[in-house]
């Protein structure tokens, strides 16, 4: 199984980027509101840049945890069978 070097833990950094996904969107409506279309445009882009690498991260970090969890299991199973 393969070893990781370093453990992506998405937890407090994705807390973080949710926080500015929520501001960056309601800045981008109350732009909206008050007639400036291309700049909210942009900030809601950036809003939505954000989900996408959010989502890409968790993708890595659900991979990172299930090699994990089978490279454990597999010692696990290999330590059982050496006790019997």
């Amino acid at each position: 199984m393969k070893k990781y070097k370093h453990k992506l833990n998405m937890l407090e950094p994705g807390r973080i980027m949710l926080i500015c996904i929520g501001v960056l969107a309601v800045i981008g409506l109350v732009l909206q509101l008050l007639g400036l279309k291309i700049i909210a445009w942009c900030v809601l882009g950036v809003a939505g840049a954000l989900i996408i690498v959010l989502l890409i991260l968790l993708a890595i970090e659900e991979h990172q945890d299930k090699v994990m969890n089978e490279s454990y299991l597999k010692e696990e199973e290999k330590s059982w069978t050496k006790k019997q």
